[in-house]
């Protein structure tokens, strides 16, 4: 009784196999080539069940739809200056405290070379 069950499932997979091989080559050849082969191997013609038809798209509500919370509270500047403030690492806060009025911006590296005078 087993070995009759096993055999009916190794013969399951094989068609299994050999259908999903034929749904593999037939997107590579003509239908009526596929059709073909299809017979050849003796796979049985898939039944073609009805399409589901899409689902129905949720009406809007007569009234305004309203937030459930108050998303105001989180204000987005508020948020950056924190973090800026707190993500600050030692050479950041060092560099911060440093005289920049001798030096020149870095922009100043890459523009237009203009000639001193001759």
């Amino acid at each position: 009784d087993v070995l009759c069950i096993e055999r009916i499932l190794e013969e399951t997979q094989k068609k299994d196999y050999i259908r999903y091989a034929h749904g593999l080559i037939s997107e590579y050849i003509p239908k009526e080539l596929s059709e073909d082969l299809a017979k050849y191997l003796k796979l049985p013609e898939l039944s073609t069940s009805l399409p589901e038809p899409p689902l129905k798209k949720r009406k809007a509500s007569d009234g305004p739809v309203e937030a459930e919370e108050d998303y105001t509270k989180f204000n987005s500047i508020d948020l950056k200056t924190k973090k800026t403030n707190s993500k600050m690492t030692a050479a950041q806060k060092a560099l911060a405290k440093v005289d920049k009025s001798g030096m020149r911006s870095i922009s100043t590296f890459f523009g237009t070379k203009t000639k001193a005078g001759k």
